[in-house]
């Protein structure tokens, strides 16, 4: 499909999507000869009413637009078609029907469900690009290239340990930018990733709090059986669960205080890819989620330590309930 009016972008690498959305912005701004408004929809709280509201455009009195709706609930997981994605439905399908010219909507996810009728729409009448985690190989080449841009050279061993270190690619980028201003010259050596990482601990979980923060619990529990596979104990992950339901805590209340992102590291000491990660998956828990979250974790604590209940069943409980329970 040339030059669509649409674009529906899936994946979880988050550094992908936001790489592909300027690009279309970039196309779009050459088609055009003008820079376009970017204009991003929260789409925490919207309602079918604020969509279409969103939606409309005239290009009579407007500067051509490009709109963005990142990770909208009515394309997750559709169980059973209600009468608010029906109509969400209806007003996409409308606007697809005569899409204005001068406008450009981008939607994106995680993940792509294949049986919600609007993917089904998006995928019909837009342009589907995937941005899927980069192979091993394309990770190196992107590594490489960020240094290179500062020119810089490294040790082959510093690139194969941030490829493996399971990072996404914001984090690494943040890392790369602050290893190039730790070591002002010559080649970059391995060594000074020491220090500069997550805990080894910090890195294994990282796949299960991920799913447990996107509430997503068919993550979560395939990355509990991973970890349960590798040896990882119960009681220290559930320790490592409830430190960073703390985390975010802490980072939602700076975050509603009107503190932007350095001014939450500085004031909580926490790296600036946590402080990123946990602004962006806050809005998925309300402080009453965030109780009913420590109430959950405190259950399962006590249950874990005084009952001979089979832990690993008790874990999986917790982790259903952490994603779908929370409300």
């Amino acid at each position: 499909m040339d030059d669509p009016g649409l674009y529906y972008l899936w994946g979880e690498e988050a550094y992908r999507i936001d790489e592909e959305i300027q690009n279309i912005v970039n196309y779009w701004q050459a088609e055009w000869g003008q820079e376009p408004e970017v204009v991003f929809i929260d789409s925490t709280e919207l309602s079918p009413q604020q969509l279409m509201e969103n939606l409309e455009y005239s290009p009579l009195f407007a500067l051509q637009r490009v709109v963005v709706i990142k990770d909208p609930p009515f394309l997750g997981k559709s169980g059973r078609q209600t009468s608010r994605l029906r109509d969400f439905q209806a007003i996409l399908e409308g606007y697809m029907q005569e899409m204005p010219a001068g406008q450009i909507l981008i939607l994106t996810s995680r993940e792509r469900h294949a049986t919600n009728p609007v993917v089904k729409l998006a995928e019909k009448k837009g342009k589907v690009v995937p941005c899927p985690p980069l192979g091993e190989g394309e990770l190196a080449e992107w590594i490489e290239e960020q240094f290179a841009r500062q020119g810089r050279q490294v040790e082959r061993k510093l690139i194969s340990a941030l490829v493996r270190s399971s990072q996404d690619m914001y984090y690494l980028k943040n890392l790369i930018d602050k290893i190039c201003l730790m070591v002002p010259g010559g080649v970059i050596p391995a060594s000074c990733l020491e220090g500069q990482m997550e805990t080894r601990e910090e890195i294994k979980i990282f796949g299960l709090i991920d799913g447990l923060t996107a509430r997503n619990p068919q993550k979560a529990l395939l990355a509990f059986h991973r970890l349960r596979a590798q040896g990882e104990e119960n009681i220290p992950m559930l320790a490592m669960i409830n430190r960073q339901f703390q985390t975010l805590a802490m980072i939602k209340y700076y975050q509603e205080k009107g503190l932007n992102r350095a001014q939450i590291a500085q004031t909580t000491g926490q790296k600036d890819f946590t402080v990123r990660k946990m602004m962006e998956v806050s809005r998925n828990f309300s402080w009453q989620a965030l109780e009913k979250v420590f109430a959950l974790l405190l259950e399962t604590d006590a249950a874990l330590k005084s009952t001979s209940q089979d832990p690993d069943l008790l874990m999986e409980m917790l982790l259903v309930g952490l994603c779908e329970n929370v409300s």
